[in-house]
């Protein structure tokens, strides 16, 4: 599989409702030592989604994706967030592990209203 469709499938998996509220899906995607700086002005680890994440319903758009080097890419995207009706940028950092890859950074912004 190409990789951008991969890890635009796998962003589009960590934005899934399905995958967010369950702590094991996320943990599938998530790197052992991913960090995020969150639309709240919160940093989270991949230790505050055990749980999972808040379930809310995202639409991702306006995907790219931007290669760092062999084992690292920068994805940046739109995200609508119907739930709570806004929207905001979001970038990640995938690497990959030898084996797989893995969501190591994402941010969020919010787009003024």
């Amino acid at each position: 599989m190409e990789l951008k469709t991969h890890l635009k499938r796998l962003e589009e998996l960590h934005l899934s409702g399905a995958v967010r509220k369950s702590g094991e899906a996320l943990g599938h995607v998530l790197a052992d030592d991913f960090f995020e700086f969150g639309s709240s002005g919160r940093v989270f680890t991949r230790q505050d989604f055990v749980d999972g994440a808040s379930p809310h319903t995202l639409t991702l758009h306006d995907w790219t994706m931007h290669p760092l080097g062999g084992q690292a890419v920068l994805t940046t995207y739109r995200v609508k967030n119907h739930s709570l009706n806004r929207e905001t940028l979001r970038s990640s950092i995938w690497t990959h592990d030898g084996t797989e890859w893995k969501l190591y950074f994402h941010q969020g912004t919010r787009v003024s209203e």
